[in-house]
C-alpha cells in the first residue's frame, strides 16, 4: 500500500515486495500482488480496492495461494484490523506472514503494532 501524496508508488511497492520476497525465501514464492495506491491504511481492507479483491479470492478453492505475505505491518494495518482479519483467514485456511513475526503469524497470539 502506498499513499500517493506521501510516497513514491514504485519505490514503496518495490521495497515492500523485496521485504515479502525475502520473508518467504526458502518457504515459498510470491505468486501475485495486491498493492493499493492512494488509500490510507486506516481504511478497512474491504474499502481498499486491491485488498478487497484479495479478500474476495479467499473463498475460491482455486485461488492459487495459501498465505498472504505483507511487506510491512504498518503499511497494511491500523487499529484492530489485524484482529478482525485473522478469523477470516483462519476460516479459509490462509496463513498471514509478517516480517515483524519473521514468518507466519500465530493465530493464538497475533502481533500488536510496535
Amino acid at each position: 500500500m502506498s499513499t500517493v501524496e506521501h510516497q513514491d508508488r514504485a519505490t514503496s511497492r518495490n521495497w515492500q515486495l523485496d521485504c515479502a520476497t525475502e520473508l518467504v525465501s526458502g518457504h515459498g514464492a510470491i505468486v501475485t500482488e495486491y498493492f493499493d495506491v492512494g488509500c490510507s491504511r486506516r481504511r478497512s481492507w474491504r474499502h481498499r480496492p486491491q485488498s478487497a479483491a484479495l479478500l474476495a479470492r479467499l473463498g475460491d478453492p482455486l485461488r492459487g495461494f495459501d498465505a498472504i505475505v505483507v511487506g510491512e505491518y504498518e503499511r497494511a494495518f491500523s487499529g484492530n484490523q489485524l484482529l478482525n482479519l485473522m478469523p477470516l483467514l483462519k476460516q479459509h485456511n490462509v496463513q498471514l506472514w509478517l516480517p515483524e513475526t519473521d514468518g507466519p503469524v500465530d493465530c493464538r497470539k497475533p502481533p500488536t503494532r510496535r
